[in-house]
């Protein structure tokens, strides 16, 4: 059903017209003054055709088969399954945020450059990690989040300007080495160890 918004040129009320029957116009008359209206409807297109999924078919409590089984994080279009066919689209899956964790704080990640430091009054950093280590520098290591076509993300780290070390899972990264992190990698900065989570 198609509805559709008019103002009488007359009088002024705002119509709400609506075209139940599918219709290219329809005769309406406005009820404060009378006046008869003419609406014009755009025709209705035909709904688009998914392509059919093909897999293993599952039954459920109804006894209907379902089509494109094994599919767990499938989006399922249509109501019940009383006979009827159902139209199975896998999803995209959800993005999940880079994050660090450090003694039950959780410092968010953002696409892009994340300088990691020490929290303090004069830190630029964009994620400062509140610690009283004076060997974490105030500008310590960078993280870069990029985003992948599949909607994953890819985060690699490396030194950032300082003299103290920064150890990701027992290997030292020296200037100007990168390193890409993995979920649960360790990193410790200084004397201080914070897990990159990515799940």
């Amino acid at each position: 059903m198609q509805i559709k918004r008019v103002r009488c040129p007359k009088c002024g009320v705002t119509l709400e017209v609506k075209n139940s029957k599918n219709e290219i116009e329809k005769l309406v008359t406005c009820p404060k003054c009378k006046t008869p209206l003419k609406i014009s409807f755009p025709p209705q297109q035909e709904p688009l055709e998914a392509p059919t999924i093909y897999g293993t078919s599952t039954s459920n409590e109804d006894g209907a088969t379902q089509l494109g089984g094994g599919l767990s994080d499938a989006t399922v279009i249509g109501g019940n399954m009383n006979g009827s066919t159902q139209l199975v689209i896998p999803s995209q899956k959800s993005a999940v945020l880079p994050r660090l964790l450090f003694e039950g704080d959780i410092y968010t990640l953002r696409d892009g450059k994340n300088v990691i430091g020490r929290k303090a009054q004069t830190s630029q950093a964009t994620v400062q990690i509140d610690t009283d280590d004076r060997y974490m520098s105030r500008l310590h290591s960078m993280i870069m989040i990029t985003s992948l076509p599949d909607g994953s993300k890819k985060a690699t780290l490396s030194n950032y300007q300082n003299k103290n070390k920064t150890i990701v899972d027992g290997q030292e990264i020296c200037t100007g080495d990168e390193i890409r992190l993995t979920d649960g990698d360790s990193i410790t900065m200084g004397h201080t160890t914070i897990v990159f989570k990515l799940s």
